[in-house]
């Protein structure tokens, strides 16, 4: 049986990246790079890419996401991004786009997602199918979600 997968959202990758940043999000994307349970999708290269400061750091920092594997947004993804959206909507919540086609891509390739944005959890009270961990923020030892 092959290990679950865990799809990393641009909101994990970020508090990752940040000096506050959770030591335990720290090990765990570390231990799941490592064991290669850890995918991206283009649509978070893409989120993230938009962040860096310099060529450089844009450059280093696509290498290592190309590194990962890649899930790629079917029409099965986007056919689920379009029925959740609208039926979340017919509940009274919206939800951003690139949110709505993360969740279904997690969803679409049994993978728990990995994040640090409560739309995700919103998502998931609503569709069950969609497997969450959320990760805080700690500023100066209090934990922020």
């Amino acid at each position: 049986m092959n290990p679950e997968k865990i799809l990393v959202d641009t909101s994990a990758w970020i508090v990752s990246f940040k000096k506050t940043g959770d030591p335990r999000l720290k090990e765990f994307l570390k231990s799941s790079i490592l064991s290669g349970i850890a995918v991206t999708a283009p649509l978070i290269i893409l989120e993230l890419l938009q962040g860096c400061r310099t060529i450089k750091e844009k450059d280093a920092l696509k290498i290592k996401l190309e590194s990962l594997d890649i899930l790629s947004i079917t029409q099965s993804v986007w056919e689920r991004g379009y029925e959740m959206g609208f039926a979340l909507r017919r509940k009274g919540l919206t939800i951003p786009t690139t949110d709505l086609i993360i969740a279904a891509l997690a969803v679409e390739n049994n993978s728990t997602l990995l994040h640090h944005d409560e739309h995700y959890e919103m998502i998931a009270q609503h569709y069950p199918a969609l497997r969450t961990r959320r990760f805080s923020i700690i500023d100066n030892g209090n934990r922020q979600d």
